[in-house]
């Protein structure tokens, strides 16, 4: 449980701190662009992350289009809250720019914070992405490695350690811990008061 509340107030600080932040609207660098099908209607949508490299933080943006019939893209997420900016307090903040993919109509952002990898799941419903899994992959520094995977659908919070280059189990402990209503890309910073 203290794993889970961990990784999900990591991704929240980041959130907070972006949020604090007034940041202007000079994103003049792509990052990154991801394409795939992310509400299943047959229509390739994107993700764009674009950098502002005016601002003395380097604030990343994340905007993600729903690709029209007429051809045309409908911007339907905009925001710099979601990735930390570059640099906080004049110091590198060192941490990776989150990949975010398209894969079988859900967004998936992967990233990597304090040699902790991420991987968040959503699903666009209702015009907002819900939360629906969170998973990470610690290494031990030593042999083993544990995931956590937690289904935000059905509640379950499944905790595995195993060997290294191995499929023993070492450990392996689940629980129940129902969240409602599902927390959204939008307003994931809210999620760490609802574990406490």
């Amino acid at each position: 449980m203290k794993k889970i509340i961990v990784l999900i107030l990591a991704f929240t600080q980041t959130i907070v701190y972006a949020q604090q932040k007034k940041v202007k609207d000079n994103f003049n660098v792509q990052i990154r662009l991801e394409k795939g099908d992310l509400n299943k209607d047959g229509l390739i949508d994107k993700t764009v992350i674009t950098m502002d490299t005016i601002d003395t933080t380097v604030p990343l943006r994340l905007q993600i289009f729903l690709l029209q019939p007429n051809k045309k893209f409908k911007m339907v997420f905009s925001s710099t809250d979601v990735i930390e900016p570059k640099y906080v307090n004049g110091v590198h903040a060192k941490n990776q720019i989150p990949y975010f993919f398209i894969e079988n109509g859900f967004l998936l952002m992967n990233t990597e914070k304090n040699d902790v990898r991420f991987e968040y799941k959503f699903i666009y419903k209702n015009g907002t992405f819900q939360l629906i899994k969170v998973s990470s992959v610690v290494y031990d520094g030593q042999n083993a490695t544990t995931e956590t995977v937690f289904d935000l659908l059905t509640g379950v919070r499944t905790e595995t350690t195993t060997l290294l280059g191995s499929a023993k189990i070492l450990k392996k402990n689940t629980k129940k811990m129902m969240i409602r209503p599902l927390p959204t890309l939008q307003n994931l910073r809210t999620l760490g008061n609802k574990l406490d």
